[in-house]
């Protein structure tokens, strides 16, 4: 029997979700210890493995997202279980030992993570992560997800995402943990326990995915939902009403249904409708945020009851020793997988993502696995006090065999030297980490040229393209014949736009989307400064329904080009985009693709996610951009 203690010697109960602790469930005897379940170990590497995938992969995988679901509902499941426990004032007396055992599990890897990945990023000099220091506050006091709907960060779309993006999600938990013991006293107080308990917490559960839904707008970018400690809540109170379920049943197995086949059926059916989620449910999808994650984190709650009952296929699946190895380690590789992939893609060229790919692979496993044996595993078995005098007399043999030690001694000498470079390393990082990413700092300056083009050199009205009658010029166009709609690779172009055809009017924003198309364009058109020439670079940012391309060509007429540039980035619903594009070019008239798509992947100069061109990248985009319009 395996049972972790403290530094008082009193069992660590309810360690659980993403911070891969041991799992537990009762035995039937309420004088018996609790022991761990090694299916929801599996459970929880299979949930890790999910996000590394989706985050690597994220066309092959679009819902590996949901792996975070699934570890809140974990994490309700595990830490209710351990509240429950304790009643009345007993209750109020264990909340200070609860917080202690959170903030002993939770923050020794963090702070580790955080120092580690801080100090690797000296790889990527010059070009640092950015904004470091706000990424530090956030991470420390648990409130990177609001710092990040505050700096308007797009978690699926933004242009460089933050190096220390991931730990939104220990925020949103960490906030949990903070209020929920408080306020599950507050609910077992008024409601009682038992069913009103399970109804309770359910009815906080079905607020939240409805405030989610209620909330969704397809035509805006949904980061602040996902990110939402209320609004992405629903995990975390589905995995605590399962917990108060399994209490109402007296805190032994769960078993549904009589006969055998329908507890094998069950789990089986469970958990092949979550892993048909990890690959049709996209991230950006209304389907995922009108139900489709609160029912992924319904589904994962009634599997952690289906798993409380040892001997079914799926149990076993989730047992098996590597998938469990993953588990024990799931919070490691969820800390350490996300800063190491930001940072192998700012070491390695953009025209080699596979080689950044295999490398932070690796390199994750490795440090979960140290971050595992030499931190969390020490003091979750010893405490921190045991746990730090043992790090000392560590430091202090090291010490010893480096002047007075006649073996050794090279490898202290080298072991000391990188420790204390260590801290220099990552005093430099913080020091030198700019505000804004470099690839952020030439989207700010090309908008700033766009905005002085447009405000000291007011557009000249063309002359209104006649609509009864067909345009028979079939080339010569010029610059000035150009209106041009686009996103944030458009704008990281516009400079070479502007110098390939001069006189070409831009209006290109980073998060544009397909749909904000055509109302400027009706508005271009009324106001007599649609030009005869419309080029439309947009689709990075996401799809767009069927019709809409339609609802643009009758937004600017039936005789005017329109010229559409084809996506390219490592966004799944890039294909589909670029599928409309080729479709409506030939279907409708005077409707052509600029195929930048095709030309995208040769290019040597592209941003860390692989999307945004440098200088030499938008030539290419430019003088892509200036032989289609020659030669219509």
């Amino acid at each position: 029997m395996d049972v972790r203690h403290g530094s008082d010697g009193e069992p660590l109960r309810a360690l659980g979700n993403i911070d891969a602790v041991t799992s537990q469930t009762q035995l039937p005897s309420k004088h018996s210890a609790h022991r761990r379940n090694p299916a929801l170990d599996g459970l929880r590497g299979l949930a890790v493995l999910a996000v590394i995938a989706y985050h690597l992969w994220p066309a092959q995988l679009p819902g590996g997202f949901l792996g975070v679901d699934l570890f809140f509902v974990l994490s309700g499941y595990l830490i209710t279980s351990g509240l429950l426990r304790n009643h009345g004032r007993a209750a109020l007396r264990s909340m200070g030992g609860f917080w202690v055992r959170r903030v002993r599990r939770l923050v020794p890897a963090m702070l580790l993570m955080l120092l580690g990945a801080t100090a690797l990023a000296l790889a990527a000099a010059p070009n640092l992560p950015a904004n470091l220091r706000a990424q530090w506050v956030g991470a420390l006091s648990y409130t990177s997800n609001w710092m990040q709907i505050a700096n308007g960060n797009s978690y699926f779309s933004a242009a460089q995402p933050p190096y220390f993006q991931h730990l939104w999600s220990l925020a949103v938990e960490e906030q949990f943990y903070v209020l929920w013991p408080l306020l599950l006293i507050g609910i077992t107080l008024l409601v009682g326990t038992g069913r009103r308990l399970i109804g309770g917490i359910l009815v906080l559960g079905f607020a939240s995915s409805a405030t989610m839904a209620a909330l969704y707008d397809p035509l805006q970018d949904t980061s602040a939902l996902y990110f939402g400690t209320w609004t992405h809540g629903f995990g975390l109170f589905f995995g605590s009403a399962a917990a108060a379920y399994a209490a109402y049943r007296g805190g032994g197995t769960v078993r549904w249904g009589r006969s055998r086949g329908t507890r094998q059926l069950i789990p089986l059916l469970l958990i092949g409708c979550m892993i048909a989620g990890f690959f049709l449910l996209p991230d950006t999808s209304a389907a995922a945020y009108r139900g489709g994650m609160a029912l992924f984190a319904a589904a994962g709650a009634l599997l952690i009851l289906a798993l409380q009952a040892p001997g079914s296929a799926v149990y076993r699946l989730l047992s098996i020793d590597y998938l469990r190895w993953v588990g024990h380690r799931s919070y490691g590789l969820y800390l350490w997988h996300w800063p190491l992939l930001v940072l192998c893609k700012l070491v390695f060229p953009a025209t080699a993502p596979s080689a950044a790919v295999l490398c932070a692979i690796p390199l994750a496993f490795l440090a979960a696995a140290a971050s595992w044996y030499f931190v969390e595993e020490p003091i979750l078995s010893h405490g921190f006090r045991a746990t730090l005098r043992s790090w000392g007399a560590g430091a202090l043999q090291v010490v010893r065999s480096l002047f007075f030690g006649t073996q050794r001694r090279y490898s202290a000498a080298v072991g000391m030297s990188l420790t204390m470079m260590v801290p220099v390393g990552i005093a430099m990082v913080l020091a030198n980490s700019p505000m804004q990413s470099q690839l952020e700092a030439q989207l700010v300056q090309a908008q700033q040229v766009l905005d002085q083009q447009q405000t000291s050199a007011p557009e000249v009205a063309p002359e209104p393209v006649a609509e009864e009658k067909h345009h028979t010029r079939s080339k010569g166009f010029s610059g000035k014949d150009v209106t041009a709609l686009g996103d944030s690779v458009m704008l990281a172009s516009s400079p070479q736009l502007l110098k390939q055809l001069p006189g070409v009017y831009i209006d290109a924003h980073v998060g544009a989307q397909v749909w904000d198309a055509a109302p400027k364009l009706r508005a271009m058109k009324r106001a007599g400064t649609l030009r005869k020439v419309v080029v439309m670079g947009l689709g990075t940012n996401g799809d767009f329904q069927n019709g809409t391309l339609v609802e643009i060509r009758r937004a600017i007429g039936p005789d005017r080009e329109l010229l559409l540039i084809t996506a390219y980035a490592p966004r799944t619903w890039v294909d589909s985009v670029n599928d409309k594009y080729h479709a409506a070019a030939q279907q409708q008239k005077h409707t052509h693709i600029i195929d930048w798509a095709e030309q995208a992947g040769s290019v040597e100069d592209l941003a860390s996610d692989r999307i945004h061109p440098g200088p030499q990248g938008a030539a290419e985009y430019g003088a892509l951009v200036r032989r289609a319009v020659k030669n219509l």
